[in-house]
């Protein structure tokens, strides 16, 4: 019907137009005649005009033809590509049906063997032998058909990939092959011809799983059937091999996507790099569990690869820890970066695979290098912030200083305050902000360097602090910055109580830090964190506090220098001899003017705590510290009471008088001050050492020197008087601010002196008064 309406729709057409012409042309009457070369060459117009036409109406044809072929497969093509699919069934179907076939053929055979051998054993011998010898190629024929079917079986089986029915001929013919070979009647070549189809088959088939198995685009679930059908197949370490490369290549690009990505920022970064190594470690754990059993333990081989796969981990982790480039918040993005890695390590404890050590020695080494690196960058802070400081002392709240979590306890003051300096304050500040830092990383066992990082903190304000009390500028310019000098005593006692306060702070702070008692990821910490010996933290903190102590001996020592010098304390007969008249020289004595200075100075350090800045039991202590450190200076500096001619006991006596006054003196001042109060008997142990170090007998010198006690008592007295009187002249020099100030010393030892002339004024006197008596 459609060609049909094609031929009545594309008719050739009539030309008419040249017998019109001729028409006309004849009716015209015209007689003239053309010649032949015009004659062509209409003839060739009219048939070219024919040829183009008959072109068009072919190009008409062809594409209303092409038209009706499209539209005819369109309307065609669903029930073509169902009769395709019906076929591709059938032939699905045919190839079961022809392995059913082999199946009931082989289920035949057998049992068409069992029979003839049922029959065979009611006949007579004779026709045993006969039948075994005309049919004893039989057996061997059907063996040999058997095998033929099998293996055609297989290479069907093979090549449409169906590897689980292949699997399983596969170990029934295994199986048929065993019983085969106890068999007498069956001939070796028939054996090794039946193996080696088998093996072939086997071979075969191993290597198309593996094939799968090794191919990127495998899903999990296509995997492990490739790898169970291996197993089966009897190549168990294969299918580990295969496994073990299969998820390394996942590993391997999952990093390298990871690297890659840009939209992975660096806080993401790492949480996804450890959630992604750590979940294919656990996926592989649970494919191998799948293959072996539950209850099999993981082989070495498999334990070797995850160790494997950390180590790359480990340096993946390393470099994005480097590229970290700004110190500031980079360690505590290093140490959430190892939260995320131990995190996600410790969940698969739940699949008995303990990988925490494995993972700590791999990350400890980058990050005790980035540790380090953070302690050498705070070492700049701690430099840059002291050098502002003018060592005045503070009293701060401590809920305004320490972070909730942290104890501190001072002993003799009031625990909701401490006293610091400004540096001080800006060191605990910094002090927390570090442990809260580096806490977490005591999961990774790196107590030690810790403990090794706070310290070396510490020492180095402890240098600064020591550079500012001995005023060594040279010292501080070393480190590039100058420090504020601690030039007035007030400023080295406000030096110590600081020192004193930060040196209890950081022994809580270590303590609560290996001890879990700081509210920081403490419960991570509790749980992964290895026993660290308490008696490094206490090593730890006893060596500061020993650097603690030689700062303090050293401002003792600076005290010490400044009073008990031995330019000024060097004394000569001559200087007590007043005249040649005086018949009780030594009723005429006086404490020697430095110590007369020591007594005002101790008085000067004990009214400090009026000014309600130091802590009066604290200073109390450092005052005692101080007088056991001036007896012992003593003890050991007992020739600056010697002459050039002789010593203390013999040639010049009235030296060892001094002597006697001296310490007396020393031993009423104390008392006066009640620095040992709660002690009393401390004094007279430090008084006999004196003795004893001079070479005096303390027992005959301390108790049968009356006159030693009664003009020591007298002495401090006058001196108490001329205190109030120094006092009051202070307070109107400081209103005249034109008059210079003279130098501490120089003021106090012109005082001293006219203290002492008054004082011998006072002597004379009374001596006058008794003689008159």
């Amino acid at each position: 019907m459609e060609s049909s309406t094609v031929s009545s729709t594309f008719r050739f057409r009539d030309h008419h137009q040249p017998e019109e012409a001729t028409e006309s042309d004849t009716s015209s009457g015209i007689s003239s005649v053309s010649s032949d070369r015009d004659e062509e060459s209409e003839l060739e117009s009219m048939t070219g005009e024919g040829i183009r036409r008959l072109c068009m109406e072919f190009l008409e044809i062809k594409e209303a033809s092409d038209e009706d072929f499209y539209r005819n497969i369109f309307a065609n093509y669903s029930a073509f590509i169902g009769i395709h699919e019906e076929v591709k069934d059938i032939e699905k179907k045919l190839m079961q049906l022809r392995t059913h076939v082999a199946m009931q053929k082989m289920l035949v055979k057998d049992l068409t063997d069992g029979l003839y051998l049922k029959v065979l054993s009611v006949q007579t011998m004779d026709s045993i032998s006969e039948e075994l010898i005309c049919d004893e190629s039989l057996p061997l024929n059907e063996l040999e058909v058997h095998i033929s079917n099998v293996s055609e079986t297989l290479d069907v089986l093979l090549s449409e990939n169906r590897a689980d029915e292949a699997i399983a001929i596969l170990e029934m013919e295994q199986e048929n092959l065993q019983n085969v070979q106890y068999e007498d009647d069956t001939s070796s070549d028939v054996l090794m011809l039946y193996n080696n189809a088998i093996s072939e088959r086997k071979e075969m088939l191993i290597l198309q799983l593996a094939r799968v198995a090794e191919n990127s685009r495998t899903s999990a679930s296509e995997l492990h059937k490739a790898l169970v059908g291996i197993c089966r197949l009897g190549q168990s370490h294969l299918a580990t091999r295969l496994l073990l490369k299969y998820y390394h290549s996942r590993i391997a690009s999952g990093i390298h996507n990871l690297q890659s990505s840009k939209s992975c920022l660096q806080g993401v970064y790492i949480r996804e790099l450890s959630r992604f190594v750590f979940s294919m470690i656990s996926q592989a754990a649970r494919s191998f569990m799948m293959l072996y059993g539950e209850t099999s333990a993981y082989a070495s081989e498999f334990m070797q690869w995850i160790h494997e796969e950390i180590e790359v981990f480990a340096v993946s982790f390393t470099k994005y820890v480097k590229s970290i480039s700004e110190i500031s918040g980079g360690l505590s993005t290093a140490v959430e970066a190892v939260q995320f890695a131990t995190s996600y390590c410790c969940q698969l404890e739940t699949q008995r695979l303990v990988l925490q050590p494995l993972l700590i020695k791999h990350l400890r080494t980058c990050m005790e290098n980035i540790l380090a690196e953070h302690i050498e960058h705070f070492k700049k802070v701690i430099s840059i912030f002291t050098a502002s400081d003018a060592w005045v002392l503070g009293r701060y709240l401590v809920s305004g200083i320490l972070n909730e979590g942290y104890s501190y306890v001072v002993v003799g003051q009031e625990p909701e305050y401490c006293l610091l300096t400004n540096s001080g304050r800006k060191f605990v500040t910094l002090l927390q902000a570090i442990s809260k830092d580096v806490t977490p990383l005591a999961a990774l066992q790196m107590e030690g360097s810790i403990l090794a990082g706070l310290s070396d903190l510490f020492m180095e304000y402890i240098t600064i602090l020591e550079e500012a009390i001995t005023c060594d500028v040279n010292m501080s310019e070393k480190s590039g910055f100058r420090v504020i000098l601690a030039e007035s005593v007030p400023q080295q006692v406000s030096i110590l109580a600081n020192l004193s306060t930060l040196e209890n702070f950081f022994s809580n702070t270590v303590r609560s830090i290996f001890r879990g008692t700081n509210c920081i990821d403490s419960e991570k910490i509790k749980i992964h964190r290895v026993g660290f010996p308490d008696q490094e933290v206490d090593s730890c903190v006893m060596f500061i506090q020993e650097a603690s102590t030689r700062l303090k001996a050293q401002v003792f020592k600076q005290f010490i220098d400044r009073v008990l010098s031995p330019e000024v304390c060097k004394l000569t007969p001559e200087m007590w001899v007043d005249s040649e008249n005086r018949s009780r020289l030594f009723n005429g004595l006086l404490p020697s003017s430095v110590f007369q200075v020591l007594f005002l100075e101790l008085r000067k350090l004990n009214k400090l705590s009026e000014d309600d800045i130091f802590e009066a039991k604290w200073l109390m202590q450092l005052i005692r510290e101080l007088i056991e450190a001036i007896f012992a200076w003593i003890s050991s500096n007992n020739k600056i009471w010697e002459t050039d001619k002789g010593d203390l006991n013999f040639q010049h006596p009235e030296i060892s008088d001094q002597f006697v006054l001296d310490m007396h003196f020393l031993v009423e001042a104390i008392k006066y001050g009640e620095y040992f109060s709660k002690h009393p008997l401390v004094p007279a142990t430090l008084m006999k050492e004196a003795f004893n170090s001079a070479g005096l007998d303390p027992f005959r010198d301390i108790y049968d020197d009356g006159w030693a006690m009664k003009a020591a008592t007298e002495a401090v007295e006058k001196l108490l008087e001329i205190e109030k009187t120094e006092l009051l002249l202070e307070d109107e020099a400081a209103e005249d601010l034109a008059v210079p100030s003279k130098n501490h010393f120089e003021h106090a030892n012109d005082t001293f002196q006219d203290a002492a002339r008054s004082s011998l004024d006072i002597f004379s006197s009374s001596e006058e008064d008794d003689e008159k008596i």
